[in-house]
This record gives structure tokens, sequence and C-alpha cells, in this order.
């Protein structure tokens, strides 16, 4: 029998990246929001931290946890954090900063592309404030779980709660497909 380790980090709980670099401000409130919801504590893990031996030592962080960069940049010794993630199964959220009017950037599409390319497992995306479009996200074709909205917006409990299920979920069908399980 082959037993498969998970990450010392992965909970079953997905990481929250963002699609591309999205203001500190927005990430953060949006997943602290998210983390008070689900119950969780929130922690965060960097771009300059080495990718290897974040995701190689045990590690005492629980919960949601916020990447706090552009998983895509390139580092200097090679590789960049996204790669790393891809090869130890890290299931990931990607989160979408929305524009004026309910759009998305291209920068949605890309990472998930980017995602798919580099055989790491998305979850799904989540459209931080903004007007939610639920048609226009059908159209585009990603994986769309919900949104955050703003603060002060009356939507706001209801959508927590919407996407907490939906995390919860897929956190379970991608443990049972073998994310978290590190690729030698």
């Amino acid at each position: 029998m082959v037993v498969v380790s998970r990450t010392p980090m992965s909970t079953g709980v997905p990481l929250l990246v963002g699609a591309g670099p999205l203001p500190e401000l927005l990430m953060r409130e949006a997943c602290t929001a998210l983390a008070d919801r689900w119950g969780l504590e929130l922690s965060h893990i960097s771009e300059g931290e080495s990718p290897q031996e974040t995701l190689s030592k045990p590690s005492a962080q629980q919960g949601l946890i916020r990447f706090c960069g552009d998983v895509a940049r390139q580092r200097p010794e090679g590789g960049c954090w996204l790669d790393a993630l891809a090869d130890w199964r890290q299931p990931l959220v990607l989160m979408v900063a929305g524009e004026a009017g309910g759009g998305i950037p291209g920068s949605a599409a890309a990472y998930a592309a980017l995602c798919h390319q580099l055989g790491a497992p998305l979850i799904g995306l989540v459209q931080i404030g903004s007007q939610w479009n639920r048609l226009q996200r059908r159209r585009d074709g990603l994986p769309w779980m919900g949104w955050i909205p703003a603060a002060g917006v009356p939507e706001r409990e209801l959508a927590l709660d919407h996407l907490v299920q939906e995390l919860s979920r897929r956190s379970i069908t991608a443990a049972a497909t073998g994310a978290g399980a590190h690729r030698p």
C-alpha cells in the first residue's frame, strides 16, 4: 500500500490567492470576513517566503490561509509560488476584484488558465465587491463560487453564507480527488 502524505500546511481548506496583485486592504477585508463567517482563524503567507520551506515544514497555521502578493511572480531562484502549490496539490481559491458595473478583469481567466496549465487544484473563483452579475459569471465559463459584497451591502451575510457552504462542498470534493497530496 502506498501512503500519500498531505502538505503539513494543508487542512483541507483552500488557500486564498489573488488573481493577480490585489489591493492589500481589499484582499485582507474580504478574507477576514470569509474566515469570520466560516468560523476559522485567518493566517497569512507572503510572496517573499520560500515556497519549499513553507510547504514542507510542519506548520502551526490552521484554518484559512491568505497568500499575500502575486502567486505567479517569478522568483529569483526560478519558478513561482503557483508552481510549488501545484506540485504540493494545495487547493486554491482565486480572489478577483470586481469592477464597476459588475465586470471582472481578464486576470481572472488568465490565472484560472495558468492554474489549469500547471495542474494546480483550483477550487473556484470568488468576486470581491462590486455587483454580482450571475448571468455574466455563467457566461465567463469559469468556476465561480460566489461573491463577497462590500461591508454594509444588504446581501453580504447571505452571500457569505452561500460562499461558506460552497467552499465546504468543493473542499470535500477536492480532498476526495487527491488535492492536498504532494506529487514527487
